[in-house]
């Protein structure tokens, strides 16, 4: 097996642990699995355990946090009436739609500050 120096890592796609199709790819070492709260490198020995016990998982045991995590609602992207606008603006245009807030703060909750300024929320017209 030939090896270049040059390549210091090298992406085998998606894990699935679930999957036993897919569970050699934690054999090669080392295998780190990012973790999907904080956006850091895991070494996939310590994410076994948690993945066995559910799906979807936290893998960084650390207090880390995902910068971006945290996002200012009255600049999440909306889509209205063909329109694109800031949540805010969204607000002020329709200030009966509060049940909205809920929805948006978990939307930019889980897509992050980027995400949530690039690509826009479809919110429908009230009949």
């Amino acid at each position: 097996m030939a090896v270049d120096p040059d390549i210091q890592f090298y992406c085998m796609g998606y894990y699935i642990n679930s999957c036993p199709k897919m569970r050699y790819k934690a054999n090669f070492s080392p295998s780190f699995l990012l973790c999907p709260k904080t956006y850091t490198w895991q070494p996939v020995e310590n994410c076994r355990p948690k993945l066995e016990c559910n799906a979807y998982s936290r893998l960084d045991e650390t207090n880390a946090v995902d910068e971006d995590g945290d996002v200012d609602l009255a600049s999440v992207a909306v889509l209205f009436k063909h329109q694109a606008l800031t949540y805010s603006l969204y607000q002020m245009l329709c200030p009966n739609r509060k049940q909205d807030e809920a929805e948006v703060q978990e939307y930019s909750r889980l897509v992050g500050r980027k995400c949530s300024r690039s690509i826009l929320l479809y919110r429908q017209s009230s009949k």
